[in-house]
């Protein structure tokens, strides 16, 4: 898809599902009543675990790294580079690395077996995603990816730009740097909001607790505080466990938001 002259292309890497109640354990089987568009017909939720892949002034940036060849319960992944191949690239071709956060289904092909998977690309990451999950002292699987590849992590914070018609958003909470990502050019915008919502849903229903939030009342205050940039004209909004990576628009009706799948639209 095109946003502009920018290429935007989703890649699954896998998928992850679980009773929908489980997954947000806040919520009952009534309050799914009204989202039954998101549940299988046993009432497991199903989303991806994706990445992005973004073709902007002779730059290929791939965001986030999808899960990889982890194995863990519920999450299955592993097909990213496959999915790179489909569309005629290796990961030497990457010239950016991009992560939202540095949770384990978002770094998994950052390295495999402590080398390099990206040999030409630089590493991005917010410095307070850095310093909580990796610095000094890091321990668990973010530190065991990253370590490896530290030689080519450049660190950002706050608002910036990563490359032409790529900026970052930031939108703490479900990390201490959890960033978004905006692409855009000319009057066109699609923004990736990483983990700052995993599903349409909590979009919808911004009193739910996301999955796995570092600071869920921050989380929290940071959805509702996106709205301003979600509901700009021309904006189309995905994120990387949205179901198939589907993008929509952030719509409000009666003094609700709502996101609601399709194109761009004014």
């Amino acid at each position: 898809m095109k946003i502009g002259d920018i290429e935007l292309t989703p890649l699954i890497d896998g998928e992850f599902a679980a009773p929908a109640t489980q997954a947000y354990p806040s919520t009952t089987e009534a309050d799914w009543e009204p989202h039954r568009r998101w549940l299988t017909h046993d009432g497991k939720i199903e989303m991806s675990i994706g990445c992005f892949l973004i073709r902007t002034a002779g730059r290929l940036v791939l965001v986030d790294a999808g899960l990889g060849t982890l194995e863990i319960p519920t999450f299955t992944g592993g097909r990213l580079l496959d999915e790179l191949a489909k569309i005629d690239l290796t990961p030497d071709d990457i010239t950016d690395v991009v992560f939202t956060h540095l949770h384990f289904d978002h770094v998994g092909w950052a390295t495999q077996h402590g080398e390099v998977i990206f040999k030409n690309a630089t590493y991005r990451c917010d410095e307070k995603d850095w310093a909580h999950f990796v610095g000094t002292d890091g321990t668990g699987e973010a530190s065991r990816k990253m370590n490896p590849a530290a030689d080519r992590v450049e660190t950002f914070t706050g608002s910036t730009t990563l490359a032409p018609g790529l900026d970052t958003l930031p939108t703490p909470g479900h990390t201490p740097g959890h960033t978004a990502l905006v692409v855009s050019d000319g009057t066109q915008r699609a923004i990736l909001l990483g983990d700052a919502a995993h599903c349409p849903v909590e979009l919808d229903e911004l009193e739910w607790e996301g999955l796995g939030d570092v600071d869920p009342a921050l989380a929290k205050r940071t959805r509702a505080a996106m709205f301003d940039e979600l509901e700009k004209p021309n904006t189309l909004v995905s994120a990387a466990h949205f179901p198939g990576l589907e993008f929509g628009r952030v719509l409000r009706a009666q003094g609700k938001a709502a996101w609601v799948s399709g194109g761009i639209g004014t």
